[in-house]
């Protein structure tokens, strides 16, 4: 009897969105022991937070604009970039999106409300996947695409 050779990820890409997607995958992932497993896990990790983080790059140039437009902040500078502090639910510790530091081209800071959008949900995939411990700061720079956490 031969054994069937193990499917390269490529091979999987025709099947996602099917259900033998999920049967050749569990299949895959079983072949491998648990330090495999791990780094497949924190691959995936980065993959969405890398994934969430672009995403809020483009809807905070957006929204910014928006805010900047509206007069809501102390600036009429266009903003380069925003930063986040962290603070704590029930749940876990989150990207506060209430009092966001807006840094404009002038150099002026305003503290802007940016909840209740497509910046809260992503603030929240983002912080599914950063593993937040408190008292940190997320920064993204709308000229750059930089986003980091301090």
């Amino acid at each position: 009897m031969l054994l069937a050779a193990a499917l390269s990820p490529a091979a999987l890409v025709p099947l996602v969105g099917t259900t033998d997607f999920d049967a050749e995958l569990a299949r895959l992932l079983d072949t491998l022991d648990a330090s495999q497993l791990n780094d497949i896990e924190i691959a995936c990790v980065r993959r969405q937070n890398a994934h969430f983080a672009a995403k809020l790059v483009t809807v905070l140039r957006h929204r910014t604009r928006e805010v900047v437009a509206a007069k809501e902040t102390d600036s009429r500078w266009p903003v380069v970039s925003v930063s986040f502090d962290t603070w704590q639910w029930e749940n876990g510790w989150f990207w506060c999106e209430y009092s966001a530091e807006a840094r404009h081209l002038d150099g002026t800071v305003s503290t802007i409300d940016l909840a209740f959008d497509d910046v809260s949900e992503l603030l929240a995939d983002l912080a599914s996947t950063d593993h937040l411990l408190g008292d940190e700061t997320l920064t993204v720079d709308l000229l750059t695409g930089d986003v980091t956490q301090s």
